[in-house]
């Protein structure tokens, strides 16, 4: 394996795996899940599993839409590599090539990957949280969202290369290369309700009334998910 395989791949190592048997690890743990939440007595409709074939047909279809109204673009990436995060960060972002969320240390990296034009809408949301106080609850989570963007909103990488990471939903418009891992599960919202196959179904849930989240992943939920939304239409 390559110095930047991701944490999953060796993940599935320790546990005794070989590369290419990522789906038999995560379905030996998939059961783990179902029977804590029986545990706990929480019912659902739909245990939802992001290798589904109605949601990689979601993600593809909404990856298409974008990059078709010119949402996406590819670039060659200079920067820093977080490899337990999957994350990508500026200078600033890291400084001491420290990763500003695990601490951990991050690696420097120069590849071509798809970037989603995020930066375009951070005026946008900026707008929209301050005009609908209750769009992130509590108080001192939006003030932490909004502190968060008081710097430039960079692009998100979308995309990682089958040649360092070839578990994942297929990028439609190029073969080689894999969707984000974050950008590909926050579409679990809308694939879970019919979109983009079952139009009557999906009219009748979306949009929700609300998201509720872990406070680790507010960055995704309250930056990433609402500025897709917005570019999606």
């Amino acid at each position: 394996f390559a110095r930047l395989e991701s944490a999953f791949e060796k993940a599935t190592i320790e546990r005794g795996f070989k590369p290419g048997e990522e789906q038999k690890f995560v379905d030996e743990i998939v059961p783990v899940f179902k029977d804590l939440w029986a545990k706990l007595n929480i019912k659902y409709d739909h245990f939802i599993r992001t290798t589904d074939a109605y949601h990689v047909r979601a993600v593809q279809a909404l990856l298409g839409k974008l990059y078709k109204d010119g949402k996406i673009y590819k670039k060659v990436y200079n920067g820093w590599f977080c490899v337990p995060c999957e994350t990508f960060w500026s200078d600033s972002q890291a400084p001491g090539g420290i990763c500003p969320d695990c601490k951990r240390t991050v690696e420097k990296l120069d590849e071509s990957n798809y970037f989603f034009k995020m930066s375009e809408y951070q005026g946008w949301l900026v707008d929209h949280i301050n005009k609908n106080p209750g769009f992130i609850k509590p108080d001192f989570r939006k003030n932490e969202v909004l502190g968060f963007l008081k710097e430039p909103l960079l692009d998100l990488c979308i995309s990682r290369p089958k040649s360092r990471m070839n578990w994942g939903i297929e990028i439609p418009f190029d073969k080689d290369y894999v969707t984000y891992v974050w950008f590909d599960a926050l579409i679990n919202y809308i694939s879970g309700i019919g979109y983009p196959d079952d139009a009557e179904r999906f009219k009748e849930y979306w949009p929700c009334d609300y998201h509720v989240m872990a406070k680790d992943i507010l960055r995704h939920h309250a930056v990433y998910w609402p500025i897709m939304l917005k570019a999606a239409g």
